[in-house]
């Protein structure tokens, strides 16, 4: 489809407030070698309009572009394995609709992936962004006196196995503006080794097809991983992520926010959690954090007995009738496993100095 080093994977649905803002963060990269795939998953919004018109008033980045239109929405996990298939760059970046890059982003990510031979993926240091489609104006990024609150500097995977994002609502006080290694990379604005992806996916698929949504760049992370691939975090590029539609402060906040979303999508949630635990789990591993993952699993499904029951029977449901499947894409990662389990564990029992995992 192109031969450029990197392709930039846009897949949008129902996007049409931010996507004004996320495409022109694109034409201002001062990396400009990338080809740019926008793919709309059947949104029935203007964001396929959207995209029509700014490539119209972008000509050179027109010439650099695809842009396709599903005929309904295949999810967020088939999306990005059809833009992987469709695109033969050598690095690929996954970005969201919601998110907002900053000049230097896309070069500061291919410079690293350059000079670090064993990175698989890498993200920028992602801030919140407190969109208001009625209101807001890119120069409000940059007003001085406007706190900026980190929305991910990298996954962080617990002894629970409960992965989160890594300082997520803190103050950016330059806390992470090291470059260090993480164990993997959100699925808001990475770029991967296409390489390593290559080996960690099955059948080409980048991302697996059964999660449908939710979890699916915990999943990548775990199979990188394995796969002797390191994550990195890269502060010095910068994005700013909308995650008001997910944000909560506290169980009361998280409560509302779970009786808000539809039911599919926390069945999604539920299922997806467990999928990643048994295609990527150690049993070794497994059996010496037993007490905290029981911990966490028993507390989760509690919650839902106590508050929406309905959830957790169809995610059970759900999940033995995916399990044989989830085995059997175990089975297919076996071989890409490069790493000796006890080196996986390095990523959830480091100790903390000064508020800080070493």
């Amino acid at each position: 489809m192109e031969n450029y080093p990197v392709s930039v994977n846009l897949v949008v649905y129902h996007g049409a407030p931010w996507l004004p803002w996320c495409l022109e963060s694109l034409g201002k990269q001062t990396y400009e070698n990338f080809f740019l795939l926008i793919i709309d998953n059947g949104s029935i919004d203007k964001s396929f309009e959207i995209c029509q018109q700014f490539l119209n008033d972008h000509t050179a980045l027109a010439k650099r572009t695809r842009l396709v239109k599903n005929k309904h929405n295949v999810g967020f996990a088939r999306g990005h394995n059809q833009a992987f298939s469709w695109t033969k760059s050598d690095y690929l970046l996954v970005l969201n609709q919601d998110v907002y890059l900053m000049p230097d982003y896309l070069a500061e990510l291919v410079r690293c992936l350059m000079n670090e031979e064993r990175a698989a993926a890498v993200t920028g240091k992602l801030l919140n962004w407190p969109f208001d489609s009625a209101t807001f104006h890119v120069s409000a990024l940059a007003a001085p006196a406007a706190p900026r609150l980190i929305d991910s500097a990298g996954l962080e995977i617990l002894r629970s196995r409960k992965v989160v994002n890594l300082g997520q609502g803190e103050t950016d006080q330059g806390q992470f503006n090291k470059m260090r290694r993480i164990f993997g990379v959100p699925a808001t604005a990475p770029l991967y080794r296409r390489a390593a992806l290559a080996a960690v996916s099955p059948q080409g698929k980048l991302f697996d097809e059964d999660f449908i949504s939710y979890k699916e760049d915990v999943d990548l992370a775990w199979r990188l991983a394995w796969a002797d691939g390191d994550a990195w975090l890269v502060p010095q590029a910068l994005a700013y992520h909308d995650r008001s539609l997910n944000q909560s402060k506290g169980w009361r906040s998280e409560f509302k926010l779970r009786q808000g979303r539809p039911r599919d999508l926390k069945v999604y949630s539920l299922v997806n959690h467990l999928g990643v635990l048994v295609k990527n789990e150690s049993w070794l591993n497994l059996l010496k954090d037993l007490p905290w993952v029981l911990a966490h699993e028993l507390t989760k499904c509690l919650f839902l007995l106590l508050t929406d029951p309905v959830t957790l029977i169809q995610g059970q449901l759900r999940f033995w009738h995916l399990l044989p499947r989830f085995l059997k894409k175990r089975a297919a990662l076996k071989p890409s496993h490069r790493r000796h389990y006890q080196e996986l564990r390095a990523w959830w029992t480091r100790t903390k100095v000064a508020g800080q995992k070493i």
